[in-house]
């Protein structure tokens, strides 16, 4: 009996063991960061200097290196963007450097899964460039920022020790923007358009041809828009004008699949 408890005690103390939550040596850090209308998150483990000799002594030169500890640096962007000057796709990535004395390469590959740098392979890469390493204050704890930040663009900054190292970020915040514009104008259309068909259904006429005179100010060529107009005249009892706009919206497009019902409908107004 005594055996068993001791037993016992043995594996409930292990397993408390097991389950702590202890400090790391080299605890992880995220940081992220907006630029123009891109959002960059980087995820990463800092390890310390602690008195050793960094780079090219704790740090190899000439190596692929896991830039950082534990896993491989995730690198993760909501849009498109270049990195040194290189086009790439929004997406996650690991990010590898290659120290050397004068020269750093910097690498984002595909390769998100590696713990560290093993297993590594160029052909993985998805953007590769080179920056010169200055030196720095010196940094305890090796740490990634962004800096110099404006709506095109900033560099990505590796510090440790008394090494820096920048990449230049880049983003079409111009592009993102015409098309969020555009997305924004198209949904304005539709909210007009839409709104007006409920005013008409309800009665309310004068609201109705207010609005839909909105909605033609921002899609005055599109076909439906103008039919939505001919419908709603009709129903205020402008059958004259509503006949004429009816006309108009069939000969700016109307496709064959509804031209024939729509032109049938308008029959019936006269």
């Amino acid at each position: 009996m005594k055996k068993l408890l001791l037993g016992a005690f043995a594996l409930c103390l292990s397993l408390s063991v097991v389950a702590q939550e202890l400090p790391q040596p080299s605890p992880s850090a995220s940081v992220s960061q907006r630029i123009g209308l891109t959002d960059f998150n980087v995820e990463y483990s800092r390890p310390a200097v602690r008195g050793r000799n960094v780079f090219g002594d704790l740090v190899p030169f000439n190596q692929v290196w896991r830039t950082g500890a534990n896993a491989a640096v995730q690198f993760n962007a909501s849009t498109d963007f270049t990195f040194g000057g290189k086009a790439v796709q929004a997406g996650n990535y690991a990010l590898f450097t290659i120290p050397n004395e004068d020269t750093w390469t910097i690498i984002l590959s595909n390769q998100t899964e590696l713990w560290g740098s093993g297993g590594y392979t160029e052909e993985s890469d998805v953007a590769r460039t080179e920056a010169a390493p200055a030196s720095s204050d010196f940094t305890e704890s090796f740490s990634i920022s962004f800096e110099d930040l404006s709506t095109s663009g900033g560099n990505l900054v590796l510090e440790w020790a008394d090494v820096a190292v920048s990449v230049a970020i880049g983003v079409d915040a111009d592009a993102a923007s015409s098309k969020n514009i555009e997305t924004a104008v198209g949904q304005a259309k539709r909210a007009y358009r839409n709104a007006a068909d409920f005013y008409s259904k309800q009665g309310e006429h004068e609201k109705a041809i207010a609005t839909i005179e909105t909605a033609l100010m921002l899609d005055p060529d599109y076909w439906y828009t103008n039919w939505v107009k001919a419908k709603i005249l009709y129903a205020a009892g402008e059958t004259k004008a509503a006949l004429k706009q009816g006309k108009k919206a069939m000969d700016m497009g109307a496709p064959d699949s509804y031209r024939a019902g729509y032109e049938k409908e308008m029959k019936g107004w006269k």
